[in-house]
């Protein structure tokens, strides 16, 4: 009974900004689970292949 908990940006739900929401994924026994943490992020600084934040504007 191991959980994973990752940061992702929840490219689902887009603001009125078009950023997207970075969120807590949380895996347990087969679910997920997805809570937010309340901070908006530009996609240009969210590396989407290797689901990590970036420095460099890809865009």
């Amino acid at each position: 009974m191991s959980a994973t908990i990752s940061i992702v940006c929840y490219k689902s739900k887009v603001l009125k900004n078009n950023e997207f929401y970075l969120m807590l994924r949380i895996c347990k026994d087969g679910k997920r689970k997805y809570e937010s943490i309340g901070i908006p992020l530009d996609p240009k600084y969210w590396n989407f292949k290797t689901n990590k934040p970036t420095s460099k504007r890809t865009g």
